[in-house]
């Protein structure tokens, strides 16, 4: 279930974005997404982290799953990850 990963995330949230951890998580993020769903590029990844902050049902669901902020934190450790 993907919304496991981000109760996951939830957890790492007083880590920085940077940490091999995090990107770590990031990394199984775009794998399911990938295995599930579709091909998830950097720059698909890149747009998703950008949506899973932009306020609404995402940014909400997101939260709910890791606790507030964690969809702030995801997006941000995405950036990281694509660079």
């Amino acid at each position: 279930n993907m919304m496991f990963l981000f109760t996951e995330f939830g957890h790492m949230t007083e880590k920085e974005p940077e940490d091999e951890t995090v990107q770590a998580q990031v990394k199984k993020l775009q794998d399911y997404i990938t295995d599930n769903f579709y091909t998830c590029t950097n720059e698909i990844l890149e747009s998703l982290g950008a949506m899973y902050n932009g306020g609404g049902s995402m940014t909400e669901n997101i939260d709910r799953a890791g606790g507030k902020g964690t969809a702030d934190f995801v997006a941000e450790a995405i950036k990281v990850y694509c660079g």
